[in-house]
């Protein structure tokens, strides 16, 4: 799972329908496509664990934490769809103060194409204080179907003759 954030919990619902067209399009870029690869989660059970939200969630509010989880973008990655080599993030194997196990955090060189790509949204079930202001997020994932539909005829849809 890869997470990305809408630009703002105030964005209008076009400008997020046409940054999230850029996935449907090109992919998540890698180091092919100029940037420095693909982060993504190898878990979908604890929000708290999840990059980049375990690092950008320190420093904020109750209300500013769950407006943050609101704006986030899930997309599944279906790698038997696509050749992309994986590996444990590098970055977070031996780290001391890493919030998950190593195996949870993956990172692959390539552009990932959205053919692999499915798109969800957190849908927030109940929260609860655990400790210092932290959050036992009990959620569901959302398919975003507009875009998934557009996915599905755009790239997954079979064009034989």
């Amino acid at each position: 799972y890869h997470i990305s954030f809408k630009k703002s919990f105030n964005s209008d619902e076009e400008n997020i329908f046409l940054e999230r067209l850029s996935y449907v399009f090109d992919g998540i870029y890698g180091k092919d496509k100029g940037l420095g690869g693909v982060w993504a989660n190898n878990q979908m059970k604890n929000i708290n664990k999840l990059w980049p939200i375990c690092y950008d969630s320190w420093g904020l509010n109750d209300l500013e934490y769950l407006d943050m989880i609101k704006c986030a973008d899930v997309w599944r990655i279906d790698t038997s769809m696509i050749n992309n080599t994986w590996y444990l993030d590098p970055n977070l194997i031996d780290g001391p103060e890493r919030p998950g196990n190593a195996d949870d955090y993956l990172y692959c060189e390539n552009t990932v194409h959205p053919r692999a790509l499915k798109l969800f949204t957190f849908q927030v079930n109940e929260c609860r204080f655990l400790y210092e202001d932290k959050f036992n997020i009990e959620f569901c994932l959302k398919p975003e179907d507009r875009i998934n539909e557009i996915i599905y005829n755009k790239w997954k849809r079979k064009r034989y003759v």
